[in-house]
Order: C-alpha cells, then sequence, then structure tokens
C-alpha cells in the first residue's frame, strides 16, 4: 500500500494472493496440519532435530478458564468455578511441561513466552509461581531485556496488584481483549467493560515497566455499525497501545 497525495493506493496483486480464508494464525501448528498419520513418535523425531539448529525457544501455554462466557469466542474454554477442575489441570499441564523439556537440550533459551486462554489471571497467585516456576526448571529463561514474555488479559479479570505480580513473575508484555468500547455491543455478547478499567490497567503495566501493551478488537459484531466501531477506535487511539489485533467476526451458531 502506498499514500500520494492523501490518496490511499492498495497492491491489487498483494490483495488478490492473500485475499482468501484460511486457518485463524493464532493456532500453530494450524488444524489443517494435524493428522492420524502423525504419531508421537514422528513429532519426537522431528523436535530432536530440531536441537541441531540450537535456535532459542517459544512457548504456548494455554490456561482454558473463564468464569463467564464471551458470546463471541472461539477458543478452547472451560466455564467453570469449580477450583478441582483448575488443580487437575494444573497436575496434567507440568506432566506436559516435563514431557517436553526432555525433548529440547538445556542449551537453547526461551526468548518468547506466551500464556493465553480462556483467562490467564483466572489462576490465584500461588498457582502462577508454582507454574512459571515449574517452567524455569524445566527450561532455560532467557532473562535479557529481548525476551518477550506476554499474558492475555481480561480486564475484568484483574485483581489489585495483578499486573505488579505478573512484572515480577518475568511478564513484560500484556495483551488485552477489548473486542468494542460501545457499551450495546459489550452487552450483546456478554463483555461489559469499561474505558475507565482499561485506562487503568495500561497505566498500571506502564508503570510496572512493561515494554508493549496490545490490544485486541473485534469488527462485524451484533449492533456494530461503522460509526460505533469509528468511535471506539478513536477511544483506542487516544489510550495509545504499542500494538493492535484487529479480527473479523465470525458467526458460527452450530459450533
Amino acid at each position: 500500500m502506498t499514500i500520494n497525495n492523501n490518496n490511499v493506493c492498495f497492491d491489487q496483486d498483494l490483495i488478490a494472493r492473500y485475499g482468501g480464508r484460511g486457518p485463524r494464525y493464532t493456532s500453530y501448528p494450524t488444524a489443517l496440519q494435524f493428522d492420524e498419520w502423525f504419531t508421537a513418535a514422528d513429532y519426537e523425531r522431528v523436535v530432536r532435530s530440531s536441537n541441531q539448529s540450537g535456535r532459542p525457544l517459544s512457548i504456548y501455554v494455554h490456561i482454558p478458564f473463564c468464569r463467564s462466557l464471551c458470546y463471541y469466542c472461539a477458543c478452547n474454554k472451560i466455564i467453570t468455578r469449580n477450583a478441582e477442575r483448575v488443580r487437575n489441570y494444573l497436575v496434567n499441564l507440568e506432566r506436559e511441561i516435563d514431557l517436553q523439556s526432555i525433548l529440547f537440550d538445556d542449551s537453547r533459551r526461551v526468548e518468547q513466552l506466551h500464556f493465553g486462554g480462556g483467562t490467564p489471571t483466572y489462576l490465584n497467585r500461588k498457582q502462577m509461581w508454582a507454574l512459571i516456576a515449574d517452567i524455569r526448571q524445566a527450561f532455560s529463561f532467557d532473562e535479557s531485556d529481548d525476551r518477550e514474555f506476554s499474558i492475555e488479559v481480561d480486564p475484568r479479570a484483574v485483581e489489585r496488584n495483578t499486573i505488579a505480580l505478573l512484572a515480577d513473575l518475568g511478564f513484560n508484555r500484556l495483551s488485552l481483549g477489548l473486542q468494542d468500547f460501545d457499551s450495546q455491543v459489550q452487552k450483546a455478547v456478554n463483555r461489559v467493560q469499561s474505558v475507565e478499567q482499561v485506562c487503568k490497567l495500561v497505566a498500571e503495566a506502564r508503570e510496572n515497566n512493561f515494554k508493549s501493551v496490545s490490544f485486541d478488537l473485534i469488527y462485524g459484531l451484533p449492533h456494530q455499525t461503522v460509526q460505533s466501531f469509528d468511535r471506539t477506535l478513536d477511544l483506542v487511539l487516544a489510550i495509545r497501545p504499542e500494538r493492535l489485533a484487529i479480527y473479523n467476526y465470525a458467526h458460527l451458531p452450530a459450533v
């Protein structure tokens, strides 16, 4: 895309090349790459072979738990207030961390760590410390300022000192799921959060020296209009996050 004399010129060849539908890039490997022919032995062989590269590692940790359902969400989530389900999940997650760590050379440092969900801050302080300690024991962390340790945060599920806790755990990037600031849209998708909540959270992140704050937005939601989403964008730009991720709403009533 180029801009000349205030006119936006789009590269039509580029649009034609990437304009089709594709799998959600947030899933890697994508669902299309999973097949019964690819066994656990195949996975182990590929991972051990990758050790020859000596490249740093990236780890994704999925925390599926939420206290309420957001109606647009297609992620793997569990709506529960049952603490036993969380404890059982963490026990199995610790086992998975141990199994994975055996396959990777200790010399390969973790430069990228991402906690997604669900709502990662669903975990309490003790659980968060224990989980990070498990990962640190199993893998070698990059402790430099170049690391990218990020976590997804629901502004409605942040308690006092949560941001400071995340900083103490080593996180230096936040991803906030906003979707839209319009009150009618928020009620329709069961995700009501105020501009004030978000601004307070961003201020705390900057006070705790987070390198980056990213906002997730969705267009095409119920009751959304071009004008209402434009107002949301104005509010977002006034807060000045370092990154934006903007998704289109996929209506899948059969799922």
